[in-house]
């Protein structure tokens, strides 16, 4: 399994290069405060490791990979885990070039809001995860990244629809009680998320034909 992550690792490292203009141009549009730092490096993370999919797909990856010892399992353990490794180490990335600016700025840094901010992010890069990962086990990763934006705007638009007939005061409030414990929460909720999109996606992969 190690090296199916590797794999992967070097799959990122061949397509970085094409993200360093996205992440220059982000990253100076946080410093000018139009764009908060702690969004850039995560989901350019994410990004990245969507397209390691799509190179598996277009060598054949998979055909090979299943016939490896326990290839089917591993190969949906290493996806997750390494996801989960590249997201911790570019949070860390995202929160030192938060910190940085915020202090060169302002000569401090606001510790409670870089780590809020932070926070959702990385719970954003979760969700992603957790919806995109067995969408693309599925249906491949063109037609797994159609389905989930028809789904994430499809959520989007009813979930518009719904605050225009319904008072939302009290779920905003909720929300923002919640935000005080998003330090034990949200780990707790991307665990949660993670483990059910897993057994999905592994379920999936199981019964998948090649």
């Amino acid at each position: 399994m190690l090296g199916l992550i590797k794999k992967d690792f070097l799959l990122i490292k061949a397509n970085s290069k094409q993200m360093v203009i996205i992440f220059i141009v982000y990253l100076m549009l946080a410093f000018q405060g139009t764009f908060d730092a702690t969004f850039i490096v995560p989901l350019i993370g994410i990004m990245l490791f969507i397209s390691t999919f799509s190179y598996d797909d277009f060598n054949n990856w998979n055909s090979y990979a299943v016939t490896l010892p326990d290839g089917r399992r591993n190969v949906v353990r290493a996806k997750y885990i390494a996801s989960i490794i590249l997201t911790v180490i570019l949070g860390a990335v995202a929160l030192a070039i938060s910190a940085g600016i915020s202090y060169t700025k302002t000569n401090s840094i606001n510790v409670d809001e870089i780590m809020s901010s932070l926070m959702g992010t990385m719970l954003s890069s979760v969700i992603i995860i957790s919806l995109l990962y067995p969408s693309v086990f599925k249906f491949g990763a063109t037609n797994g990244r159609i389905i989930l934006f028809a789904v994430v705007f499809g959520a989007a638009g009813i979930g518009a629809l719904i605050a225009q007939f319904v008072d939302m005061t009290s779920i905003i409030n909720i929300i923002n009680r919640l935000d005080n414990y998003s330090l034990i929460a949200i780990p707790i909720i991307s665990v949660i998320l993670l483990g059910i999109s897993y057994l999905i996606s592994n379920k999936i992969y199981q019964r998948k034909e090649f």
